[in-house]
C-alpha cells in the first residue's frame, strides 16, 4: 500500500510487513483458480462475485473513496476484504492491466482456522492493516495552524516599513490606508485587507519600498518562517496575494505607460 504523495518510512515498513504477512498466510494455501489478467478498468471488483478476494501478482490498482485518490495498492495486496463484509471500501481502477489471483472468501477461512498458528498470523494482519490506515491518516490530517501574530499602531504620516531594511515581518493593513514609497516616489496604495511585504520575504532581498501610513493605521504582522508555514497549510493565502501582485503589476504598468507618452 502507498499514499498517493510521499508517505513515511514507517509507513512504507509496515506495508512491507503487511506483505510479508500476507505472503506466509498464502505459503500453503490452495488456490482453486488460475491467475487472471484483468484489463485496465475503472472499477475492477464490478467484474467479481461479492465473496472474491484478489490477491495483486503484477501491477498497482488505485482506490478511490468519493472521487478521491486515497492509496495505490501494489503487488502483495489483497484486495476485497471489506466488500465482503458489505462494508464500504472505495473504488478499485487500474490505468493498465494488472495480475491477480482469484480466491473464495470461505476458502481462505477455511485455511486460516485450521491452522492456530495462521489464526494468530491473520489476527496480526488486520491489526497492521488498522495500524497503517491509522498513521496515514494521521499523515494525511494536517492540524490547524495558528501562527502567533502581533498587532502593531501607526499615526498617519509614520514609516511602517523602511526600505533597504532586511524582511522579517509579513504584514495585513487591517484598518487604515498607506503608500508605498520607494526613494520617496509614490509607487503605490495598500488598502484594508491587503497583506503586503511578503515579496521581500519570498524573494529573500531587502525591502525595495518604504510604506507609509497616510491614515492611522492597525497592523497585523506575522513573522517570516511562520508565514512560509501558514502558506504551506492554507496555500489559499497563496492566490489572494498573487491576485493583489497581477493588480499591482497592471497599475504600475499602466502608470510606465502614462509617463512613457508624456
Amino acid at each position: 500500500m502507498q499514499l498517493p504523495n510521499a508517505q513515511t518510512e514507517a509507513l512504507d515498513d509496515l506495508a512491507l510487513n503487511i506483505r510479508k504477512v500476507t505472503a506466509n498466510l498464502f505459503a500453503t494455501f490452495k488456490f482453486t483458480e488460475s491467475p487472471m489478467t484483468i484489463p485496465g478498468t475503472a472499477d475492477i471488483l464490478s467484474h467479481h462475485p461479492p465473496t472474491r478476494l484478489l490477491l495483486i501478482q503484477q501491477g498497482h490498482i488505485a482506490c478511490h473513496l468519493d472521487g478521491k485518490l486515497v492509496c495505490h495498492y501494489e503487488p502483495g495486496d489483497l484486495l476485497g476484504l471489506t466488500r465482503i463484509l458489505s462494508l464500504p471500501g472505495g473504488v478499485l481502477s487500474s490505468d493498465e492491466a494488472v495480475v491477480v489471483q482469484p480466491l473464495e472468501r470461505d476458502d481462505l477461512i477455511a485455511h486460516i482456522a485450521a491452522d492456530e498458528a495462521l489464526v494468530k498470523l491473520w489476527s496480526y494482519y488486520l491489526i497492521a492493516q488498522l495500524s497503517w490506515h491509522q498513521q496515514a491518516l494521521a499523515q494525511e490530517i494536517r492540524p490547524d495552524y495558528q501562527p502567533s501574530t502581533g498587532f502593531m499602531h501607526f499615526k498617519s504620516g509614520e514609516t511602517i516599513i523602511i526600505q533597504d531594511e532586511d524582511a522579517e515581518l509579513v504584514y495585513t493593513l487591517l484598518e487604515g490606508t498607506a503608500d508605498a514609497r520607494r526613494d520617496n516616489v509614490k509607487v503605490g496604495e495598500i488598502h484594508a485587507d491587503e497583506i503586503f511585504g511578503a515579496l521581500a520575504v519570498f524573494t529573500r532581498q531587502k525591502r525595495m519600498a518604504s510604506v507609509v501610513a497616510t491614515s492611522d493605521c492597525t497592523v497585523l504582522t506575522v513573522r517570516k518562517q511562520e508565514f512560509i508555514e501558514l502558506i504551506e497549510h492554507q496555500p489559499h493565502i497563496c492566490i489572494g496575494l498573487i491576485e493583489e501582485m497581477a493588480a499591482k503589476i497592471n497599475h504600475l504598468n499602466t502608470q510606465l505607460l502614462q509617463q512613457q507618452n508624456k
